[in-house]
């Protein structure tokens, strides 16, 4: 099995030779496509040349832009298997999994990971790359928040230094919380799936260049950066206890998640510090403001307590 990358400098020409001796599908067995003579397999395998050079000559501009750049390189290798097993996973997930053919489709997409031979945690870091793009490249890349994040990428402002009281503090928290909820659950390898997307669009290689270094900056400033390389960030403001307390402690399963998920949404939002580098009595003010925000939000639980009460 070939190493796309810790080692191998240019893992595109590997698979080119894979290509030209006709042994790829013995590498990276995608089974029998179609009755074409394999005809699909090997468009697959192009296509996903195609993305695996296109990432590459992006992460190279990366580097030659940020010679600096510390970059683990097993996230890069892991990278180049995203980038050439994206057809597969494409193909897998435009069909649907109701079908025969669909549920096929996603058991190549899963052998061809199974064929690697790598840890577990290996392959759950190629989905979660997979999966970022199509996020990434609605919420992101594309038009519908474009104007929002270029005003913020050109004003240049830090989260954590703008009040409340600020005229842009309302589209930050705002766009805080969209680069957050977007990036978040592909989890430490957002950058990979933020490469990939980019190199998977039409646009030229110095635009896709500027873009990564423009979005990491503005994710920087919106003192995110910490936050997503880190799987036991943001910590939560209030704990479980204090949520129930706060509640009345009437909430459990499903309405009880919604709480949560509302709270780490408002810290997103208000939040722009590691709470680890303030002090108890700013600590105490942010909780005091969270729950005044869940008792106002979730009325009826705090409502319903009273009325117990009374």
């Amino acid at each position: 099995m070939p190493r796309l990358g810790s080692r191998a400098r240019d893992p595109s020409r590997g698979i080119r030779l894979l290509l030209s001796t006709n042994v790829i599908d013995v590498v990276f067995p995608l089974g029998r496509q179609d009755d074409d003579g394999g005809a699909e397999s090997t468009t697959i395998y192009k296509v996903g040349l195609e993305y695996l050079s296109r990432t590459q000559s992006l992460v190279t501009g990366i580097f030659l832009r940020s010679p600096d750049l510390d970059w683990d390189i097993s996230k890069r290798r892991l990278l180049w298997y995203a980038a050439f097993f994206k057809p597969v996973y494409e193909k897998s997930t435009r069909v649907s999994s109701n079908s025969k053919r669909g549920r096929r489709q996603e058991s190549v997409f899963y052998q061809l990971l199974d064929a690697l031979k790598r840890p577990k945690t290996d392959v759950q870091s190629i989905e979660s790359i997979l999966k970022g793009v199509d996020p990434i490249q609605e919420t992101i890349l594309g038009e519908v928040n474009h104007d929002a994040i270029q005003s913020a990428i050109s004003s240049g402002v830090r989260f954590k230094d703008i009040s409340p009281q600020n005229p842009q503090w309302e589209e930050l928290s705002e766009l805080r919380w969209i680069i957050y909820s977007t990036f978040q659950p592909i989890g430490t390898m957002w950058k990979e799936s933020l490469i990939l997307s980019l190199a998977s669009s039409q646009n030229s290689m110095d635009d896709c260049v500027n873009q990564y270094n423009n979005l990491l900056s503005l994710v920087n400033h919106l003192h995110l950066g910490t936050i997503l390389l880190d799987e036991n960030k943001p910590k939560p403001l209030l704990n479980g206890s204090q949520i129930q307390t706060a509640l009345g402690g009437q909430i459990d399963g499903r309405d009880f998640r919604r709480v949560v998920q509302a709270s780490e949404e408002w810290q997103i939002r208000n939040v722009g510090y590691d709470l680890d580098s303030v002090d108890n009595d700013k600590r105490n003010e942010m909780e005091v403001q969270l729950v005044d925000y869940l008792v106002t939000t979730f009325a009826e639980y705090a409502n319903r307590t009273q009325s117990l009460e009374g």
